[in-house]
């Protein structure tokens, strides 16, 4: 599936209350520089929401393996409970180019990026 880094138009109806819940996790969890949400296709194989989130870099170094190896087991309970579901949590390395590949298929129900000054720029 080809992620674009500009917001996605096709996410504007779709899951309204998770992206509010994504939304208000992301405000509240300085550590992720940017959130992508997407609702697989084919649901039912309960593998749920897929939350990707690329970490800001480190005060002292761009290292984020540490951080997600200590924080992301419990931000993946955290959303979990909030979205009362399935979610699958991935973290990624950047910096990224404008689009990029995962795997999978699926709709960008939220991108969350204002923490991300690069973002901003042209």
């Amino acid at each position: 599936m080809k992620i674009s880094l500009a917001p996605s138009l096709d996410a504007r109806q779709q899951g309204a209350l998770a992206s509010s819940v994504l939304s208000a996790w992301y405000d509240a969890t300085p550590a992720i520089l940017r959130l992508w949400a997407i609702q697989p296709a084919g649901e039912d194989d309960g593998a749920g929401l897929r939350v990707v989130v690329m970490l800001a870099p480190s005060i002292d170094g761009d290292e984020t393996d540490l951080l997600w190896m200590a924080q992301g087991p419990g931000w993946a309970q955290e959303l979990r409970r909030q979205l009362a579901g399935a979610v699958q949590l991935e973290c990624i390395d950047g910096p990224l180019p404008e689009e990029f590949e995962i795997d999978g298929d699926g709709v960008v129900l939220s991108t969350l990026h204002w923490r991300d000054v690069t973002s901003f720029q042209d």
